[in-house]
């Protein structure tokens, strides 16, 4: 269409001018008539909107924040002059709308606060909100999901072998565990052997069988296990049936109180975060208000700051202090193990006896806000009952940790009279970057006891505590540290004479002087042991190893001299060795070598003390069984990984490093791995040969703890082939030849280069070559070829048969 201004300048000047103006008038007009106010202050709600009188407009319009693109084109409606936006848009681009559904049309008039206006030439939607209006940005630590384990089935034992020969008398132990692993959890069995004079048979330690939940992050158990307890309370071993919380299958969740902060940008910022001046974290933050959750990687108390910068370069910065502690959970969070069974006594004594009453204990933990942590408790038996109560209470989250409890205890044993008692526990805990204190106090009263109290085979100690009372404190001194501890305890075995307290006090200090000396010192004093004192340099060598002097010396004693020099096996595999030796009423020493290797674990030496000369040897390792395959490896402390590719010496990685090659018939078992962690494993490509194909270089072990997972890495070998094709007259192929291979029930066209040759990456399956020339087609077989260790194999073929063109 012609322009309507344009058309009417045909005529005179004047008269064109004229309509020119007031065309221009009347198009402004018409624009000011759809133009909206750039401030709207109107408070309406959803629910008060006005009844359209003409028919709403369709827009489309570009979203965006103080004169940014938000990158979202959102639907917006005209109505009578006001500007109405769907909810679902609105909280697309970050704007908090009243409760409605997300198809609910919103005016934009009616957020109090949010000016707006719409740009009719761009067709764009700007918008100035203020930060109650803006959705915050959620930084730093989200809660992950539960991680998805695999069960794998198989089985893992595991060996520990001890032997000794001192002047006449040798002696030799071996210990042992059984695992089996499963979808359905694992069964454990563990015991130990004896031979000499301390002969055993076979004294079984432990047998139980345990599953987990990561989703719940329940634990159930039956056979053996100890009991859930508090700081102020004490675990027994017992057997039946256990239910507990387990955040070890989480090792991604953080339980203890997350510090939170916030703040607000006023533009695109950076966000960083630093405690006690380390950088914790640092990201990019649109603007607008954000929550920045993150755990300070630190341990007691610290200053955080909050430093934001803009992209003008402007800072804001805030400081706050704060205190992290693991004694405490997270808000909502909750912390439990319930058990019945019996009692598991004597376990040290060696008769692995049972009690022959039912009893039950209980420990739960609840989070009732960031700074203050709930703590119960409860066991029960046929002679006992007992409950108490506690908590931990960081003041203001950042003046240390107080921690308290009372427990009650009622006993109705046979033949004596009923008799009940009390446990008290106060404590406090500082740890600053300079300085740390912890002081704990324990009273109990006579008549108390738990389930502890009911294996009289426990020292009487233990049994008859009365008070104990325990100081430790420690001072930053330049690149070192200066600790003392205290520690005082008293018992009532004398019902009718008081006892008095014996102390222990101890005093150390450690420093590092240069890049490599370091020194410890340390005094002690001790009501009933006397006192003494120990100095120590040590320095460390190349290779692993070190060298530590020293000279100890005990109250009514000489001085007594003492060094080692040692060099530890390599993590990874290799050799180690220790020289020690000193002076104690007569010549002492030690001299041994070590071992870690792929499959086993092993020392062996020699000792002499006073012209006694003995010797020892000691080994340990485990054997998995999985895929019908029996696997000799190291010691296995945790989860496992056996990798297969069905090709013998494949590279495989572990957490990117070579950790070793498979075997003959394609496996390798990896020791190391995290139970219900992501593990990375993978195969090195740049060692892999030409002739090799894998579609698949990384992958993720997660396996549930104490288990092992299969993982399975299809490699292939190929048999690359170069084919000279000859013509029906004996003459090779000209260049630039048209030809198809057909292979595996696909089709590729194929180049044929000088010579007629051909390049094929696999012919261990076979192929069909189809080539045109001129008139006709013919077709070349490539029969199946067992795979060699080559680079490629050189061939001439000659056609099957050819047929006229088509």
């Amino acid at each position: 269409m012609a322009n309507p201004v344009r058309s009417r300048c045909n005529s005179k000047l004047g008269t064109c001018l004229i309509r020119t103006f007031f065309y221009l008038i009347s198009s402004s007009l018409a624009v000011k008539a759809q133009a909206l106010p750039t401030l709207n202050h109107h408070q309406l709600t959803a629910d008060s909107l006005p009844t359209i009188a003409s028919p709403a407009q369709d827009l489309y319009l570009e979203a965006f924040y103080e004169e940014l693109s938000t990158g979202l084109i959102v639907h917006v409606q005209l109505r009578d002059n006001r500007l109405f936006v769907l909810a679902e848009d609105l909280l697309a681009i970050g704007i908090t709308t009243p409760k409605q559904s997300a198809s609910q049309w919103v005016p934009l008039d009616s957020l109090a606060g949010l000016s707006y206006r719409y740009d009719v030439p761009t067709q764009s939607l700007i918008l100035h909100a203020p930060a109650r209006l803006r959705h915050s940005q959620h930084l730093g630590y989200q809660p992950p999901p539960p991680v998805e384990v695999r069960r794998d089935h198989g089985m893992l034992i595991g060996y520990d072998i001890y032997s000794r020969h001192w002047q006449e008398h040798s002696s030799a132990s071996l210990g042992t565990t059984l695992n089996w692993f499963g979808h359905l959890g694992s069964f454990q069995v563990a015991g130990v052997t004896h031979s000499g004079e301390e002969a055993v048979g076979y004294r079984r330690l432990d047998s139980y069988w345990t599953y987990s939940d990561p989703t719940r992050m329940w634990t159930w158990s039956v056979g053996d296990f100890i009991s859930g307890s508090h700081s102020w309370s004490r675990p027994v071993r017992m057997a039946g049936i256990q239910w507990r919380r387990n955040f070890d299958v989480r090792p991604d969740l953080i339980t203890l109180p997350i510090p939170q902060f916030d703040g607000s940008a006023a533009l695109p910022s950076t966000v960083e975060l630093y405690v006690n001046n380390i950088l914790q974290y640092d990201e990019a933050v649109d603007s607008g208000p954000f929550v920045l959750n993150t755990l300070p990687r630190i341990g007691g108390a610290g200053i955080a700051t909050l430093l934001v910068t803009d992209a003008l370069g402007r800072t804001s910065e805030t400081s706050a202090p704060l205190y992290v502690d693991h004694r405490r959970l997270a808000p909502g969070l909750s912390d439990f193990s319930f058990e019945v069974g019996v009692l598991r006594t004597d376990f040290e004594g060696g008769w692995d006896d049972y009690g022959n009453y039912a009893v039950a204990g209980a420990s739960w933990l609840y989070g009732i806000s960031d700074a203050f942590t709930f703590e119960a408790h409860a066991e029960l038996s046929r002679d006992l009952s007992l409950t108490g109560i506690g908590g931990v209470w960081s003041p203001d989250t950042r003046w240390g940790l107080a921690s308290a409890s009372v427990a009650y205890s009622d006993t109705h044993p046979l033949h004596n009279s009923p008799r009940s008692g009390f446990q008290y526990s106060l404590g406090y805990q500082w740890i600053g970057p300079t300085f740390g204190i912890d002081v704990q106090s324990v009273r109990r009263s006579r008549g108390y006891y738990d389930l502890a109290d009911l294996d009289t085979d426990r020292t009487l100690t233990e049994h008859w505590l009365n008070a104990q009372d325990r100081v430790t404190s420690w001072l930053q001194v330049g690149r070192g540290n200066l600790a003392y501890s205290y520690l005082r305890q008293r018992d009532h075995r004398d019902q009718l004479l008081p006892q008095e307290f014996n102390s222990t006090h101890s005093v150390s200090w450690t420093q590092n002087i240069g890049r490599r000396l370091s020194i410890s010192a340390a005094l002690f004093q001790d009501d009933n042991t006397g006192s003494g004192g120990n100095l120590t340099f040590s320095i460390p060598l190349e290779d692993l190893a070190y060298l530590a002097v020293g000279a100890q010396r005990r109250s009514g004693g000489s001085t007594e001299p003492q060094a080692q020099l040692r060099r530890t096996a390599p993590y990874d595999g290799g050799w180690g060795w220790w020289l020690q030796g000193g002076d104690s009423d007569g010549g002492y020493g030690q001299a041994a070598v070590e071992t870690r290797g792929r499959y086993i674990e092993a020392r062996a030496g020699i000792d002499w003390d006073r012209g006694a000369r003995g010797y020892f040897f000691e080994a340990g390792g485990s054997i998995a069984i999985m895929e019908k395959q029996l696997i000799a490896s190291r010691r296995i402390h945790d989860a496992f990984a056996l990798v297969y590719t069905g090709m013998e010496n494949i590279p495989v990685l572990n957490e990117n490093r070579i950790y070793g090659h498979t075997d003959d018939k394609g496996y390798l078992l990896i020791p190391d791995l995290r139970g219900w962690q992501r593990n990375k494993i993978g195969i090195d490509p740049d060692q892999l040969a030409a002739n090799v194909r894998i579609t698949e270089l990384e992958k993720f072990a997660i396996p549930a703890d104490h288990a092992g997972q299969l993982v399975v890495f299809p490699v292939a070998q190929l048999q690359p082939a170069i084919v000279a094709l000859m013509n029906q007259s004996g003459r090779k192929l000209e260049a630039g030849s048209r030809a198809t291979l057909y292979q595996a029930g696909e089709q590729y066209s194929l180049p044929v280069g000088y010579g007629g040759e051909v390049y094929l990456d696999d012919i261990s399956l076979g192929a069909r070559i189809e080539v045109h020339e001129k008139t006709l087609v013919c077709h070349y077989i490539i029969h199946p070829s067992a795979a060699s260790e080559s680079a490629f194999v050189r061939l001439q073929r000659s056609p099957e048969y050819c047929e006229a063109s088509p």
